[in-house]
């Protein structure tokens, strides 16, 4: 029960903070003004406040009290704080730091996924991208099915850094990939440079390979950026 308690005052708390209902700079409440807002003890309040400290989010001192920090300190590799940023709406400039990581590392990815990747690694990129193609009427399924694909290439690139950073980078594709498939008529678009991609890594063709995971990430770069304009 208190696992729970701290897990749902972690959440509360790194959702407000995301959401900038106390803004960087600003100290939080006192300890039991956040007790009587959150309807939990003492304990609860000081262990999720320790949490978002090893996140980044906050700082504690016997002079600022507990203080938010500004977005640049937080662990933006933290699935959790890339959730709650995403529940408000991400910043433009956010998303397209994003797609810079992804130019950064995916293509590199895919040259290693077509020396290294193992026959069961080779499997299964060719299952994620038949589950994205079964997927095309749900946008929600497409997704998940995308980024299991991206994944999929990600791990097959043997490089323990970016295997270690699967859980973040998982959950980062999946920001890109919602945002560009809420552009009317774009779910699908995508599917035959995925068939590409799939088919070049299993030929082997690194040449093929990174020109198609390159074209992905400058179409979804495209479609993000029309999605901005509009707003």
């Amino acid at each position: 029960m208190s696992s729970n308690y701290h897990a749902s005052t972690v959440d509360r708390l790194g959702s407000m903070i995301a959401a900038r209902q106390v803004e960087p700079g600003q100290t939080l409440k006192v300890e039991a003004g956040l007790c009587q807002e959150l309807g939990v003890s003492r304990t609860v309040v000081r262990e999720a406040i320790k949490t978002l400290v090893a996140k980044g989010m906050l700082e504690v001192g016997p002079k600022v009290g507990t203080r938010v920090l500004p977005v640049r300190s937080w662990n933006l590799f933290d699935p959790q704080v890339v959730g709650w940023l995403a529940e408000k709406g991400l910043p433009e400039n956010f998303v397209m730091d994003l797609l810079d990581l992804r130019r950064t590392i995916e293509p590199m990815a895919v040259r290693w996924a077509c020396e290294r990747a193992s026959a069961a690694q080779l499997e299964e990129i060719r299952q994620a991208y038949a589950q994205l193609a079964a997927s095309l009427g749900d946008r929600q399924a497409y997704n998940q099915a995308d980024q299991r694909f991206h994944e999929a290439v990600l791990a097959a690139s043997h490089n323990q850094f970016i295997e270690q950073m699967l859980p973040a980078l998982g959950t980062l594709l999946a920001v890109s990939f919602d945002m560009s498939s809420a552009v009317p008529h774009e779910l699908g678009k995508t599917l035959p440079l995925h068939k590409e991609l799939a088919e070049a890594i299993c030929a082997r063709d690194v040449a093929r390979g990174v020109w198609a995971c390159m074209s992905l990430i400058e179409g979804s770069a495209a479609t993000i950026s029309g999605y901005y304009a509009q707003q």
